[in-house]
């Protein structure tokens, strides 16, 4: 990729962003996620161990879950969802399980029990796609890797774009289901990452032991997509264009998670 502009063709030519909405679909992200974070992380205690090989909980029935495929293997190799918490599905969010009594809301007006609003959560990448030793973007002192199988022609990426796409994505739905604004808990180092692109979020606890050290962010869909650096504003319209449209992924009976 030659330059930063180049963000939204690379990944509509590389990437697609899927809507998960069919069984089989759903089926690929659980496995995913299992590949991801009982394999390779180790977190067991996630999920319902009944389950074979995939990682599913009691919030997945009403979620809204996204698959990052890369086009020219046809593999899914990222995913996210967007818990909400609405007057529909009243059950309390993650986040509030895990954190409890230590928000820090300061002035705001921000409420965890509020309605009409939701949860980022389960972001993964599987590894191959985020490795990659001869090409690291640093920033504030944290390498962030892209992975060699995306285009053998530019041996360089300025960025790794691959965990935006996924934010984009729980973004879009933030959008879709009228959300003033999103939960998560994120390691504060991918949070250098998310403040360079534009991303915007408060910090609303200190950071806990949360399979890995993580600390509870208030996500603002709309200051994000206002304050985006402009080239992720190209690659936000690509991907909500796909979670919009009626894409399909070619040869789905080809697709696969690993």
């Amino acid at each position: 990729m030659k330059n930063k502009e180049d963000i939204g063709s690379h990944y509509s030519k590389y990437f697609q962003i899927v809507n998960v909405n069919t069984k089989e679909l759903k089926n690929i992200a659980y496995k995913l996620r299992y590949s991801v974070f009982h394999e390779e992380f180790g977190y067991r205690n996630l999920g319902n161990r009944l389950n074979n090989n995939m990682e599913i909980d009691e919030y997945d029935d009403y979620s809204l879950h996204s698959l990052l495929f890369h086009r020219p293997s046809n593999q899914a190799i990222g995913y996210i969802r967007l818990i909400p918490q609405t007057e529909k599905y009243r059950k309390p969010l993650p986040i509030k399980k895990y954190c409890g009594k230590n928000f820090n809301f300061n002035s705001t007006n921000l409420q965890v029990d509020g309605k009409n609003i939701g949860e980022l959560s389960r972001m993964a990448i599987i590894s191959s796609f985020r490795k990659r030793p001869f090409d690291s973007y640093d920033l504030d002192q944290e390498n962030i890797s892209q992975s060699k199988n995306i285009d053998d022609e530019n041996k360089r990426f300025p960025i790794n774009y691959l965990p935006m796409c996924l934010i984009s994505a729980a973004i879009y739905f933030l959008f879709k289901e009228n959300m003033e604004y999103g939960f998560a808990m994120i390691e504060p180092r991918f949070a250098v990452l998310l403040r360079h692109f534009g991303v915007q979020f408060d910090q609303i606890g200190e950071p806990i032991e949360c399979f890995g050290i993580r600390a509870p962010y208030v996500f603002y869909p709309e200051s994000t997509y206002r304050n985006l650096i402009p080239e992720f504003h190209s690659l936000f319209d690509k991907i909500s264009e796909d979670l919009n449209g009626q894409n399909v992924i070619e040869n789905t009976a080809h697709l696969n998670a690993r």
